[in-house]
């Protein structure tokens, strides 16, 4: 008697384990099917938190030339000029390299709306 539960058990560890290998391969194909992509929210957020960085870091260092050399609205502006250039130039960048990634990955960028193609 102490066989057949043996090989039962055994039958229903080994059913276990490929049930379990089953879900790991098939969570490893959606994460790696997920990877590649990139919401149109998650981009909005990464290029709005970007430019909003570069904005407050040079608002930031405005007010603190103001406050220490007393040029009270002139550090202000400057640096707010350089934290919009800033924040244009780091969005183009990282737009830059969301398109490198997509080249690489082979994903054709060239169709579509915003390039005059329908597709």
């Amino acid at each position: 008697m102490t066989g057949d539960n043996r090989n039962d058990l055994s039958d229903r560890i080994a059913k276990a384990q490929a049930d379990r290998a089953a879900k790991e391969a098939k969570q490893a194909h959606r994460e790696a099917e997920m990877s590649g992509s990139v919401s149109a929210g998650g981009l909005a957020l990464r290029y709005g938190a970007e430019f909003g960085a570069s904005v407050a870091v040079g608002i930031l260092f405005g007010l603190m030339i103001d406050y220490f050399f007393g040029t009270k609205p002139w550090g202000l502006l400057v640096m707010l000029g350089f934290g919009l250039a800033a924040g244009i130039l780091n969005v183009i960048r990282a737009y830059r390299q969301l398109t490198a990634d997509a080249q690489l990955q082979g994903t054709d960028q060239t169709d579509g709306p915003e390039n005059g193609k329908q597709g």
